[in-house]
């Protein structure tokens, strides 16, 4: 069986993590239909005819010289989206079981998400942080700022403890208009603080969206030997035989995903779990479903 295209362990193999982008972007636009957002740019979309209220500016008075009759001209939307990406380069993030590390689908996730949003003239900042910021780079929309972004993204080695509530507070006053927030993390952490975080954002206005990266044997547990397991935030480490804790460990990390899910549900933030062998076109998809969802139905000021 020939192997996919997207598949982490695949894309890993690849050294520029421009082309892993690029791949990942073109995989994922060819697997949906491009979808014409209306809106005011410059590319022409159809012609309507026109009704009271439209903006006169939009006439098409070529049209109009011809029928006698006055139609405005529609286009496809131009975003001026301004994304904000928090990434968690915590230790947790380098756990891997026999895949690629959480941190580098997060990593290559990133690089994905400001390719694209650059190629749409959208402006891209990164946050990378564990229990503090470790890197801004502020937004910008020049094709030239997408290289400054995979630069850092080579250079992050995951290390540390995260305090992703306390991560979210330090930008609330900083991102103050309508953005676009994407947090990609594995959120081995308090979510109750980020949930009230991510509520302080959605006040202004701005869309959150939640990437959750777990590595497959976390969702599973499939061990059956005697094993040691280290912690990767601190230097805790115990040995345990699996089997006597298997069950009260899936139990827990269910409830923990199913409280995290239902808070997000009921707070109308976008959350995705994502295991770290899912093709990444895939966790692509996902965001450009919910992007033509957004802006059929834009958010009331």
């Amino acid at each position: 069986m020939a192997e996919n295209p997207f598949d982490p362990v695949t894309l890993s193999k690849i050294a520029s993590m421009e082309l892993r982008a690029r791949l990942v972007v073109d995989g994922a636009l060819s697997g949906i239909h491009k979808s014409p957002y209306k809106g005011s740019s410059i590319e022409f979309l159809e012609h309507k005819e026109y009704s009271p209220g439209n903006e006169i500016k939009h006439i098409d008075w070529k049209v109009h010289a011809r029928t006698d009759k006055y139609y405005i001209k529609e286009f496809e939307e131009e975003t001026n989206l301004k994304c904000y990406i928090f990434l968690d380069t915590s230790g947790s993030m380098e756990y891997k079981s026999t895949g690629i590390s959480k941190f580098e689908y997060a990593a290559t996730l990133t690089a994905s998400l400001a390719y694209l949003l650059l190629k749409q003239s959208d402006m891209v900042g990164l946050i990378s942080f564990g229990d503090k910021v470790l890197q801004y780079i502020p937004p910008r929309s020049r094709i030239t700022h997408l290289h400054v972004l995979l630069n850092t993204l080579a250079e992050l080695k995951p290390a540390g403890k995260s305090n992703i509530g306390v991560i979210l507070n330090e930008f609330i006053e900083k991102i103050r208009r309508r953005s676009l927030i994407i947090i990609i993390s594995d959120f081995f952490d308090d979510i109750n603080k980020v949930i009230k975080q991510v509520k302080y954002f959605q006040f202004k206005k701005n869309e959150v969206i939640l990437f959750h990266i777990l590595d497959p044997y976390e969702l599973t547990f499939p061990f059956e030997t005697i094993t040691y397991f280290e912690s990767m935030e601190d230097e805790r480490r115990i040995l345990a035989d699996p089997k006597s804790i298997k069950d009260r460990y899936l139990s827990e990390i269910n409830h923990f995903l199913e409280q995290f899910k239902q808070a997000c549900f009921e707070n109308q933030i976008a959350y995705w779990l994502i295991d770290s062998s899912t093709p990444m076109d895939q966790a692509l998809i996902k965001f450009l479903a919910r992007r033509e969802s957004s802006l059929r139905s834009p958010q009331k000021a």
